[in-house]
């Protein structure tokens, strides 16, 4: 790989607070956690630290409903040692997140915003790792610092967010990659369907990028592949997505994968060619796929770096 493609990559640590991820960076000379969300279109910062204009006809959506209409502002940004001189964002109040969580959130970055780069998400290694693409780029090159992936799988967009076909049982479902879901979640009306691949089922509390809540059906999931790779079961959250269905472009999403696929593999996202590929971590290569419907302990973790 060139010098001039090397310059433009960083590096960058993962602070782990419960399963969000959050990764440091700078916004307009303020210096702080941003929360790795790939569900949202582009960069929401906190309304608490910045301040902007109002924004006409723009609200946001989440998964229990719609938010209030935004404001937006014109920003300089820089992960590591890479920077985005002109991009739009938009202010959202992150009260609650800050408070559940009890760590400072400057905002939240998205998809639209690696847009023309490589992304990298590491678990094992704890840091996420983006790569921009310069006119030296060489997808060759790429090759030689990665392992030939396990999976390589097309994606396309439902707004900002990348999504992927993955299959439970025999049946296909399109579910988008949402980096910031701590559980993984699927559209109410198909739980009869999934229904004998679901077990450990319980209510629970959801409350998503609003402070909205909502009781909804928990369970994990078993018997889902990405690709041919059969993945362990995933916590899912059953509930409405109409929202999101209707107010984003793109298809309708069936679910959305979060934090049990990124525990599980090491994922690129290559925004340029629109695929996603993946490798299965070392820890969690031998483990036995294996369905129990008793009470089951979640047996693979990773150490929270301080």
């Amino acid at each position: 790989m060139t010098t001039a493609a090397l310059a433009e990559k960083a590096r960058l640590p993962i602070k782990l607070v419960d399963k969000l991820i959050l990764i440091e960076g700078t916004v307009d000379g303020k210096t702080g956690y941003f929360m790795l969300d790939l569900g949202v279109s582009d960069l929401v910062l906190n309304n608490k630290y910045f301040t902007g204009i109002k924004s006409r006809n723009t609200d946001a959506y989440g998964v229990n409903g719609s938010l209030s209409s935004l404001e937006t502002k014109w920003i300089g940004a820089e992960f590591g040692s890479l920077k985005w001189k002109r991009r739009q964002a938009h202010l959202l109040s992150l009260e609650h997140l800050e408070d559940s969580k009890g760590e400072k959130v400057l905002g939240l970055v998205g998809g639209k915003f690696f847009k023309q780069c490589q992304l990298t998400i590491d678990l094992r290694k704890m840091e996420v790792e983006i790569q921009q693409h310069s006119k030296d780029f060489s997808h060759d090159s790429f090759s030689k610092f990665y392992s030939e992936p396990e999976a390589i799988l097309p994606f396309k967009y439902k707004g900002g967010m990348p999504w992927i076909e993955v299959r439970i049982g025999s049946k296909a479902y399109k579910f988008g990659l949402d980096t910031a879901s701590e559980y993984s979640v699927m559209h109410e009306k198909w739980l009869p369907s999934v229904e004998t691949h679901l077990f450990n089922k319980r209510m629970v509390v959801s409350r998503g990028i609003s402070a909205t809540e909502k009781s909804v059906l928990s369970g994990k999931v078993g018997d889902l592949a990405v690709g041919t790779l059969k993945c362990y079961p995933m916590s899912t959250l059953f509930t409405d997505m109409g929202t999101i269905n209707r107010n984003l472009a793109g298809a309708n999403l069936d679910g959305l994968l979060g934090f049990d696929l990124l525990r599980q593999f090491k994922v690129v996202i290559d925004y340029d060619r629109k695929e996603v590929l993946v490798w299965r971590h070392s820890n969690a290569k031998n483990y036995p796929i294996m369905i129990t419907f008793g009470q089951q302990r979640d047996s693979l973790g990773f150490i929270i770096r301080e």
